[in-house]
């Protein structure tokens, strides 16, 4: 909200009661600014609260910064006649089954995979396949993913994630693993960062840190770039931010999936560290159709880099907190956040859910963040009882 207020722009936001009455939302909404309460968070119930923001004032700009808000957002986007991604963008980025199918009609390249409706579709798929992914059609976070290495562990998640829909069941990619957060006006575009992941092993794959810039080669960089190419085309992208995930084989990058939206973990946080480039305020700027004000020399490697780090203690029970001040006062550290306190139940990683916290930090080169997160371990310690 303060880079629309920095714009001039006041706010309609639309959450939950509960997130509306946050100490951190109200702290944060501006003497013109107005909160709309969703009853549902479902497509129906955004849409339903926005109703009630059209009637109240003009609106110049819709932005749908979680996963549960891009089709709604986009919806109403279309329906103003405001830049967006467009509807057809926005359903199929939030659906796995529709961006396969559409992806492979567009012969991208990506994973084998299967659309099973019974546990015994999946089995037949994954038969001399093993290890596979098994994936919810439509979830966020990872939330649901998981690697299975045989036929029980693949009866057993089937047993837990059952659906009328169904579910994915695909071939598992070996590889590093890269996203790509780009904005795109009009369909072309205007900025894109690469970035390497660190994440567990299997079988949840969940994310440690991020790192910007990406240490890639140039023609690995192109062929990611245009494989982005091919997907934007395929989904017919109009305006927005969209982070695009994918898997360096070696026969070339795949895609993994592509989401029409602010990506989470931090990674515009990261993203300015390293760069300068603030994509809050130019995701808020294409929104609106206010022309982007990007540094010169946008695409060209960074002038530093930057990272984030998810600190990840056991599962069990918080017996303290220290060294949070410390950690925020280090040469390089640019945000922390820690989540839990004394008392708090840590839980197994499964998904980018179960974290704890995060600290955002930068330095000239990848030698010098490894030296400031050495600092951040030394000084940053999460005590728990099993």
């Amino acid at each position: 909200m303060g880079r629309a207020h920095a714009r001039g722009l006041d706010v309609m936001v639309l959450d939950t009661a509960a997130a509306l009455s946050w100490d951190e939302t109200k702290a944060a909404l501006g003497p013109g600014d107005r909160g709309y309460p969703v009853t549902a968070t479902d497509d129906e119930g955004w849409l339903a609260a926005a109703s009630a923001a059209l009637s109240d004032d003009t609106v110049v700009g819709v932005l749908g910064f979680s996963e549960p808000h891009v089709v709604a957002a986009a919806i109403l986007a279309d329906e103003l006649r405001l830049p967006g991604p467009g509807v057809r963008a926005a359903v199929v980025s939030r659906n796995k089954l529709m961006q396969r199918e559409t992806f492979g009609r567009a012969g991208l390249a990506q994973p084998a995979f299967a659309h099973a409706r019974s546990t015994e579709e999946a089995e037949t798929f994954a038969e001399g396949r093993y290890p596979v992914v098994l994936k919810p059609l439509s979830s966020m976070g990872s939330i649901g993913v998981q690697l299975a290495s045989d036929k029980e562990t693949l009866r057993a998640w089937a047993g837990e994630h059952s659906s009328p829909d169904g579910f994915l069941v695909e071939e598992f990619m070996e590889g590093p693993e890269f996203s790509v957060e780009a904005l795109v006006v009009d369909g072309e575009r205007v900025f894109e960062s690469v970035t390497a992941k660190t994440t567990t092993t299997a079988p949840y794959r969940v994310e440690l840190a991020h790192h910007v810039p990406a240490e890639v080669s140039v023609e690995e960089r192109e062929a990611v770039s245009e494989l982005l190419g091919g997907v934007l085309d395929a989904i017919g992208m109009g305006t927005g931010l969209v982070h695009f995930e994918v898997i360096l084989r070696p026969s070339g990058p795949h895609i993994v999936e592509i989401a029409t939206r602010t990506p989470g973990d931090y990674l515009l946080d990261v993203i300015e560290a390293a760069t300068d480039v603030d994509l809050y305020d130019a995701a808020i700027a294409a929104a609106c159709g206010i022309p982007l004000d990007l540094p010169q020399g946008v695409g060209a490697r960074p002038p530093r880099s930057a990272s984030v780090w998810f600190p990840t203690p056991p599962a069990g029970t918080v017996g303290a907190v220290e060294g949070v001040d410390q950690v925020a006062k280090l040469p390089g550290v640019v945000k922390i956040e820690i989540d839990v306190a004394a008392g708090d139940e840590v839980h197994q990683l499964r998904s980018s859910m179960d974290r704890v916290g995060m600290v955002v930090y930068q330095a000239a080169d990848r030698q010098g963040l490894d030296a400031v997160l050495g600092q951040v371990r030394d000084e940053l310690h999460i005590s728990v009882d099993r």
